[in-house]
């Protein structure tokens, strides 16, 4: 399935047997253009681009999702993912030994090598991103069975709110309003600039956050590119001076939570080389699918 600036970039959800994926893919090259990139399970990439010489592995991630509501244990600590347990994978411009290329954990995935990137498409191309979020998520599902293995202003708290709590360090994360977008603008350049997503994309819903007892932004986090299916979240991000709090574990189980009603999971991408973010979302009950990206060389 193609469909173009999908997390800002160009992307064919491949599935199937290597080798007829790679002979299809071939064609279908050909007909979108060298901006579309194959991504699929870390598995089929690889034996794809075994047989296709002109095609090379960008980035390996974790896709992270769950179906149960998170159970966070507010002990005040962020796990083994403290400091910079970021939503999301990165496809940078140096390469790494596992495929992932980037020099951050990034929030969502990210091909930075030749144009940034953090988000989906803006505008029309949001349904059709969507309904690849949700076709991808039937790959990663299918693989592994066979294995056998725009934004919406929110503002004061809600019933959901109340559910959630207070977080980590007794504050408590809420969907903030429009007018509080400049703040996460401004979070985000300097905790996570390789952010995909940003306030004003169309693609990204609405932001969460949670402030400090003297009104200062800490952390914020993003539904971004979801569908009646999936809740997708994105742009996870701690100020620097705020890390090793459990303000990011708090953040991401508030928007899982929030999420979830209505839906069969919640899900996110991360780099798999970032073990530290891997481990604190597996602390939050998230399971990991290692999926890839391809592209040209």
């Amino acid at each position: 399935m193609a469909c173009a600036a999908l997390s800002r970039w160009d992307r064919l959800v491949i599935n199937g047997e290597p080798e007829a994926v790679a002979g299809l893919l071939r064609q279908v090259l050909a007909e979108t253009g060298e901006t579309f990139r194959p991504f699929g399970t870390e598995e089929l990439v690889t034996e794809v681009v075994a047989r296709i010489p002109e095609l090379e592995v960008s980035a390996t991630f974790a896709w992270m999702e769950t179906t149960e509501p998170v159970k966070r244990a507010r002990t005040g600590a962020d796990g083994p993912g403290r400091g910079r347990a970021h939503a999301g994978g990165s496809e940078s411009g140096r390469s790494r030994g596992d495929g992932s290329e980037s020099g951050r954990a990034c929030g969502d995935g990210s091909d930075r090598g030749r144009a940034r990137g953090d988000g989906l498409e803006s505008g029309g191309a949001h349904a059709a991103g969507g309904a690849v979020q949700a076709n991808a998520a039937e790959v990663l599902e299918g693989s592994a069975t066979q294995a056998d293995e725009a934004g919406v202003v929110g503002g004061s708290a809600t019933e959901a709110d109340e559910r959630a709590g207070t977080g980590a360090a007794g504050l408590r994360p809420v969907w903030l309003g429009k007018q509080e977008w400049p703040e996460v603008t401004a979070l985000i350049r300097e905790a996570y600039p390789e952010s995909y997503a940003w306030p004003g994309d169309p693609a990204v819903r609405r932001w969460a956050g949670i402030r400090g007892l003297d009104g200062e932004l800490l952390t914020v986090a993003a539904e971004a590119w979801s569908t009646p299916e999936i809740g997708f979240m994105s742009g996870v991000a701690t100020r620097p001076a705020a890390r090793g709090r459990g303000l990011g574990a708090d953040i991401c189980a508030f928007v899982a939570d929030e999420l979830l009603p209505g839906r069969e999971r919640v899900a996110l991408l991360v780099d798999y080389w970032n073990t530290a973010a891997v481990a604190t979302y597996t602390g939050l009950g998230f399971a990991t699918r290692r999926v890839a990206a391809a592209r040209r060389r």
